[in-house]
């Protein structure tokens, strides 16, 4: 409790601002509507900075920039896409297009930066070997990826809010701190509106502008999720679906091959 207290003055302070930089909306695999993400977000969080990350289209992302700037919320929307490489998820943030996903991780970072945009490694560590061509599953580009095109990722995300990641952020973190050196963040990778901030990355300022200029800086600092009870169990109930359907499809199909990139 002193704890928290003593974070909150030192953000009042020095003006630290929280932003959700990775969530999911019903234009790709989330839960929610554009509409009651924003509703939700301005009523039951403290963040300053979103950003909409949809799974290979940013149509979700627009709408919600164009509805913060018509009914004037207290919170800025980032224009992003979580984008499907052929060597895993790359976040887009400060996008003006879908980049289509197939491409190779070097051709979304080239992409990107051609956008104006910064690039953020997503879940880097974590491969689901479960199948099913119906579901999008976690996969993240690896150590072998992200080391290789480390002077173009401009961040890593070292804390993924999945109750389920704690290993996998471990090991982000540590190649990042020893290795890489780039920009870390936290975020939700919320797919219910409940899951919202649970993860999330300081920074100095309260803009988009001011967010993407920190993380260029590399002054920005990833915190660790924090759950209640009734939100794990709303968690768990979106995700046993899908889980079942996965795990069925992979008992009948054989389960995907291991990765050895990951590492």
């Amino acid at each position: 409790m002193k704890q928290k207290q003593g974070l909150q003055k030192i953000e009042e302070i020095i003006k630290l601002s929280k932003a959700d930089i990775h969530i999911h909306t019903n234009y790709s695999d989330g839960e929610p509507t554009v509409e009651e993400l924003l509703a939700y977000i301005e009523a039951e969080t403290d963040l300053a900075v979103i950003a909409i990350t949809d799974h290979d289209t940013v149509a979700g992302a627009k709408l919600a920039h164009q509805m913060t700037k018509e009914k004037e919320y207290r919170f800025e929307v980032i224009i992003g896409e979580e984008v499907t490489s052929l060597e895993g998820h790359i976040l887009g943030l400060f996008l003006t297009h879908t980049i289509p996903a197939g491409l190779s991780a070097h051709q979304v970072l080239k992409e990107i930066h051609a956008q104006g945009g910064i690039a953020i490694a997503s879940h880097p560590f974590e491969h689901s070997r479960l199948k099913n061509p119906n579901l999008i599953t976690m996969d993240g580009v690896g150590a072998i990826t992200l080391i290789k095109e480390r002077h173009h990722f401009d961040g890593v995300e070292v804390v993924n809010g999945t109750p389920t990641l704690a290993s996998q952020n471990f090991r982000a973190a540590l190649l990042n701190g020893t290795i890489l050196g780039l920009a870390e963040t936290g975020s939700s990778d919320a797919h219910i509106k409940e899951a919202v901030g649970r993860a999330y990355t300081l920074f100095q300022g309260q803009t988009t502008n001011d967010f993407k200029r920190e993380l260029l800086n590399r002054q920005t600092q990833a915190m660790h999720p924090h759950w209640t009870i009734m939100a794990l169990l709303k968690y768990l109930y979106f995700f046993i679906p899908k889980g079942v359907r996965l795990v069925t499809n992979t008992i009948i199909h054989g389960r995907l091959p291991k990765r050895n990139d990951l590492y």
